[in-house]
This record gives C-alpha cells, sequence and structure tokens, in this order.
C-alpha cells in the first residue's frame, strides 16, 4: 500500500524549484480576527478565525476552513494546490474500545517518523502535542493536534494545519487558538430534574441520507453524524456514529489499490489484523466482486468487513455493532451496505 509519505519525500525536490516562484493557485487568506465559539452541548469552546468558513455540529465537532475551496485539499492531502488552512475540534465519546491513546493513534495519517510527540496542558489537564511538517510541491505543510480529556467519558482534539508555507503567517493566531480552547465535558444533570428517568438516544434509525465519497455513494441512518475515520494512508476514511454508542458505526475507506489487482490477497492480509476472524467468504458489492470477513474484536462487539477492487482503488466497508442490541443495528446497517454505490 503506497504511504502518503512516500509521495512526498519523491516530491521534495520539485518542491522547491516550485515553492520558489509562488503559488499559482493563490495566497493564503488573512486572519482579520479570532472570535469564540462555545458548543451548547459539551460546553468546549474555542477561538476560530471570524472571516473563515465555519460549520458546526453541536456535541460533536467544529471545523473552520480558510475557504470552501481549501476545504477539499484536505480530503486527499494533494502535493500541490490551493494554500488552505483549517482549525477543527472533535468531541470523542471514550469506552472501553476508544481510549484516548487509541484516539492519537488514529488520528495520524501520514509516516509515524514525521510525527514529534510531546506532553502539555490544555485547560489545566495533562495532554497531549503531536507536531509534523513536511514539503510538498508547493510548499510547506504543517500541522499540529492536540488531545486532552477533562472526564472520563469524553475526548476533545484540537486540529490546525496549513498548506502552502501558510503555517508561518498563521503561528502567532493558531497559538492564541491553542491556549484557547476549553474541554469538552458532559454536563452534570441539573438538581431538580436529576430524579428524572433518563431519556436515552435512539439506535440506528430505519430513515436514511445519503452521503458521498471519493467515487461511492452510500446510505446512512439519519441520526449518525460523520467524522473522520481511524484507516491510515488512505485515500479517504469517513466514520458514522450515532449518539446512542460509539461502539456502533459504520466505516468507509477508500484505499490505493493500483499495483494489485489480486483482492484475495489484499483480504488475507487484512483479515489476519481481525480477532476472532471467519474465514473470507465471496459476496459482491456495488455489482462488484467482493469478500466478507466477519469477526469479533470484543466480547460484547461483533464485526464485519467488505472488501471489494474497482477503478484502482480498493473499497472497504466496516461495520461493528453491540451484541446485546444486534436486532436495533444490524438490519439497518445491512440496509446501508446493500446501498453502497461505486462509480
Amino acid at each position: 500500500m503506497k504511504k502518503f509519505f512516500s509521495l512526498f519525500v519523491a516530491l521534495i525536490a520539485i518542491s522547491f524549484v516550485v515553492g520558489s516562484c509562488g503559488n499559482k493557485y493563490g495566497n493564503p487568506v488573512d486572519i482579520q480576527d479570532l472570535k469564540v465559539y462555545t458548543d451548547t452541548e459539551t460546553n468546549f469552546s474555542v477561538k476560530y478565525p471570524s472571516n473563515w468558513v465555519m460549520k458546526s455540529s453541536p456535541g460533536t465537532r467544529m471545523s473552520c476552513y480558510s475557504t470552501t475551496e481549501a476545504q477539499k485539499r484536505f480530503g486527499t492531502y494533494d502535493p500541490e494546490g490551493i494554500p488552505g488552512a483549517r482549525v477543527e475540534v472533535y468531541v470523542i465519546e471514550l469506552d472501553s474500545a476508544k481510549t484516548l491513546d487509541k484516539i492519537i493513534d488514529g488520528r495520524k495519517r501520514f509516516e509515524e517518523s514525521i510525527y514529534k510527540k510531546e506532553n502539555t496542558t490544555i485547560d489545566g489537564k495533562q495532554g497531549v502535542k503531536l507536531s509534523y511538517s513536511f514539503e510538498l510541491n508547493d510548499g510547506v505543510f504543517t500541522g499540529e493536534m492536540y488531545f486532552a480529556q477533562k472526564d472520563e467519558k469524553t475526548a476533545t482534539v484540537l486540529i490546525m494545519e496549513a498548506f502552502g508555507g501558510g503555517w508561518d503567517k498563521y503561528k502567532d493566531q493558531f497559538a492564541q487558538i491553542a491556549s484557547s480552547l476549553k474541554l469538552a465535558e458532559i454536563k452534570e444533570v441539573a438538581a431538580s430534574t436529576a430524579d428524572a428517568p433518563k431519556v436515552e438516544e435512539p439506535p440506528a434509525s430505519e430513515t436514511m441520507t445519503l452521503k458521498t465519497g471519493p467515487g461511492y455513494s452510500i446510505q446512512i441512518p439519519d441520526n449518525f453524524s460523520s467524522t473522520r475515520g481511524t484507516a491510515k494512508n488512505a485515500i479517504s476514511s469517513l466514520q458514522y456514529i450515532g449518539k446512542r454508542r460509539a461502539d456502533c458505526m459504520i466505516q468507509v475507506d477508500v484505499v490505493d489499490a493500483s499495483k494489485t489487482k489480486d483482492l484475495k490477497k489484499i483480504v488475507d492480509e487484512n483479515s489476519a489484523a481481525f480477532k476472532n476472524a471467519s474465514p473470507a467468504s465471496k459476496t459482491s458489492l456495488s455489482g462488484a466482486d467482493a469478500y466478507l470477513v466477519n469477526y469479533k474484536p470484543t466480547a460484547n462487539v461483533k464485526g464485519r468487513t467488505i472488501f471489494t477492487l474497482k477503478n484502482a482503488k480498493l473499497y472497504k466497508i466496516t461495520i461493528y455493532w453491540f451484541v446485546v442490541e444486534e436486532a436495533s443495528y444490524l438490519p439497518v446497517f445491512e440496509k446501508s451496505i446493500k446501498s453502497m454505490k461505486i462509480d
């Protein structure tokens, strides 16, 4: 599998030549001033550039891109393009299968060797900072990620990245943004309602909504939100999760497979990492030959991954569901799998 970093290294010589001529796609967008975003559900807050494009999903995330066009580059990390930048905050629920260490590891998209890891203090709590930087065709790409938790149930992740040498332009404001972060937490129930029965979030909705990725579309429960998946070195990795359980989810990965046409070999290599896996069985996905593997990563969670090759790309759709609530999740997830269309 071709790694992003291998491509970056191969392009270093070119980047020195092109970078000296400026970026043909334009210049980094200024930060006019910083405003504070406060999440209404988890109380996290952070400063963000007021003149950038900001979107939020209360209780889950806040994202801010220098331009709408720049946002697209962060899905592929192309070697050259619009010199965009972003600031994003994710709120992730923790459980026995999703710890802070696993979240940190899962957010690394590039070669392990480029990351510098150090301890830091975030909102008075011990946290972790990852720094990374490398040359691209149009200049230096630089990023920082911050990870910390205020309580045992919730982790907060801050990501700041810039293409085209833009980090030097933004470094002072980015430092202000990092120092402004207030961590997410589960709100305590007010005393007047403490004795009221707890209202649980619903399981996977049977009403579906269309989501798209590079070369595919899929129907997802309309009460699920999307976030970046855990697959490393993927063209795209998207995860869809509801609020009821973090261990019940759908993930779609798209991986460069231009160097192989042996799907079974790919499946066998991936299956070796699955716990309590059954032998791969033939199936189909979006009209193409595919393989399906069932496994059981933990005592109370089951998993299933389907692999197929199309247009020199490996498409993987993975589902996890809580065994006790299988009837509420599995039929909907299977409906989602059947809905997947690959161009």
